[in-house]
């Protein structure tokens, strides 16, 4: 497939999928004429590339963790292995932080939407209120 339909496939703009390829994430061959072609697997490791920095991490550490993820058994060591394991766990531990700071904020809005409501129920008319209740069919 060509750029244009790796593109429509991923939702990767082909401006993107050049900067994947410049960053040795995506290896395409040529067509005589110089056009990239991809292969179906290259859909997943779109996804992938884009998941890793929707996450948070850079380019570089995605493209440690796909390389290592992707390579044959001989092609990573242990130790690449263990290390790309703690890069997803460091991020996976900050993105549960950032996920507990949001429902804490989330609690705090609640909450302070309540006060409002309350507020306005305690400062309106019961005429008033039935206003409001006309007015929001």
């Amino acid at each position: 497939m060509y750029i244009s339909d790796l593109s429509d496939i991923t939702g990767a703009s082909s401006r993107m999928l050049r900067h994947y390829e410049k960053a040795g994430l995506l290896t395409p061959t040529r067509d005589p004429n110089g056009y990239r072609r991809y292969r179906k697997e290259d859909v997943q490791t779109v996804e992938d590339i884009r998941c890793l920095l929707a996450s948070g991490l850079s380019l570089s550490e995605s493209a440690f963790i796909l390389r290592v993820a992707c390579a044959d058994p001989d092609e990573a060591t242990d130790e690449e292995r263990r290390e790309a394991l703690r890069q997803l766990d460091e991020r996976e531990n900050q993105l549960a932080d950032a996920m507990r700071r949001l429902r804490a904020q989330r609690a705090g809005i609640s909450e302070l939407r309540t006060h409002v409501r309350d507020a306005m129920k305690a400062s309106t008319s019961p005429d008033q209120l039935s206003g409001l209740s006309s007015a929001r069919r």
